[in-house]
């Protein structure tokens, strides 16, 4: 991994198994870890590989990207329709010091266009790795990402884009009822005995079925916070 120091090509196949025994180390000593964060912006190509070996949430700078553009585009499955151009899924080719001006690619320091065609047999030989890639998942792919839901004891008809609403999501949710936790009950902050119990109850049963994360459906829930996440082994939200 020092060719990044170097300003050289990481070789990602030779450096992902040291990356991969170097975390597995870290949560072997410290198994109260919960998730994974790459601080690094050449670390995104290990993130897949993280999330298949430990199971644990990776976040990178491909994920935070991801949750700011999304912020910014039509959702499809509700509110206002068809209000904004798709994108083609073609990527502009982009070499360094492409939307510069001649004057101002003499001032770069990396002259990248020497090396164009080494460059472009490159990308060939990465998109059919890729390919490969893809069906090898294929074989081995394992359950898609389930959010749990924690709900109050209160049944309505919930519009798309509420979070009791199974449409709202693009991916499987699973939601379960606490008995007798009352909107009341989670505005006081305070629950009973028993509601306590069955709370506790509802959180175990969740990670049982092998949701990824935890969240409610009522944002008085966030007092129950500290209770959820002492409970559970994957992140809570509440």
């Amino acid at each position: 991994f020092e060719a990044v120091s170097l300003g050289q090509k990481v070789d990602v196949e030779k450096v992902q198994p040291g990356i991969l025994q170097l975390v597995k180390g870290i949560l072997k000593e410290k198994p109260e870890i919960r998730a994974i964060l790459l601080e690094c912006t050449e670390l995104p190509p290990y993130a897949d590989a993280l999330r298949y070996h430990t199971g644990l949430p990776v976040w990178d700078a491909i994920t935070a990207a991801d949750f700011y553009v999304t912020a910014f585009r039509d959702e499809p499955r509700f509110g206002q329709k068809d209000w904004q151009r798709e994108w083609d899924g073609e990527q502009e080719t982009y070499e360094l010091g492409h939307n510069l001006t001649k004057d101002e690619q003499a001032l770069l320091v990396n002259k990248a266009q020497k090396n164009l065609g080494k460059k472009m047999e490159a990308l060939s030989a990465l998109s059919k790795r890729q390919e490969i890639e893809q069906i090898q998942k294929k074989v081995r792919r394992q359950q898609a990402p389930i959010l749990g839901v924690i709900r109050l004891d209160y049944n309505y008809p919930p519009a798309p884009g509420d979070v009791d609403f199974p449409g709202t999501y693009n991916y499987d949710v699973l939601f379960r009822v606490v008995p007798g936790f009352t909107f009341a009950m989670a505005q006081s902050g305070q629950l009973s005995e028993d509601v306590e119990q069955e709370f506790i109850d509802a959180v175990k049963w969740l990670e049982m079925r092998g949701v990824a994360g935890i969240t409610g459906d009522c944002g008085f829930m966030m007092a129950f916070q500290p209770l959820a996440s002492s409970i559970a082994s994957v992140p809570v939200f509440m």
